[in-house]
């Protein structure tokens, strides 16, 4: 294939000039699960009917619990990192993969344990009503979650 230098000049010019202009700074935008997160309260508020006593208790609770929560997920996060780091290192002994594991496994069930208790601290200002449709709203999400799930599986060719 033969392409002439006038043909390819212009397109490096282009190329040039894209380069030198700096990219528009995306809006600030929320971590995408406390975006998740604060819409799915205001949705179970809503759907729970939730008292402004109880709306008032819960971000309270939220708050308490706000550094400790972020504590653990930054740990985990650190923590599935190091653990990415050892399993593509060549060198790696099988000793270290294990340690990193381990400290993976266990900043993961510290931070289950810490949401676990948060949630039960909220779930305790609910009626028993509304633990009824909690528990009926969060097992509806639940089998959407699995249909979205096999789907995804279908559409890569993982199930058939």
């Amino acid at each position: 294939m033969n392409i002439s230098f006038k043909r390819l000049a212009p397109l490096g010019l282009a190329a040039g000039l894209l380069a030198q202009t700096p990219p528009a700074a995306p809006p600030p935008t929320p971590a995408p699960g406390h975006a998740r997160a604060f819409m799915r309260a205001g949705f179970l508020a809503q759907k729970l009917n939730l008292s402004e006593d109880q709306r008032a208790a819960m971000k309270a609770i939220a708050q308490k619990h706000k550094p400790e929560m972020k504590a653990k997920h930054q740990a985990l996060k650190d923590a599935r990192q190091a653990f990415q780091s050892v399993m593509a290192d060549p060198n790696a002994k099988d000793s270290d993969i294990q340690a990193a594991h381990q400290i993976l496994s266990q900043r993961g069930l510290d931070a289950a344990l810490a949401g676990r208790s948060l949630h039960a601290e909220m779930r305790a200002l609910l009626t028993p009503d509304q633990q009824t449709q909690a528990d009926k709203l969060r097992e509806e999400f639940k089998a959407k979650h699995q249909e979205r799930m096999m789907h995804l599986r279908k559409g890569m060719g993982l199930e058939g």
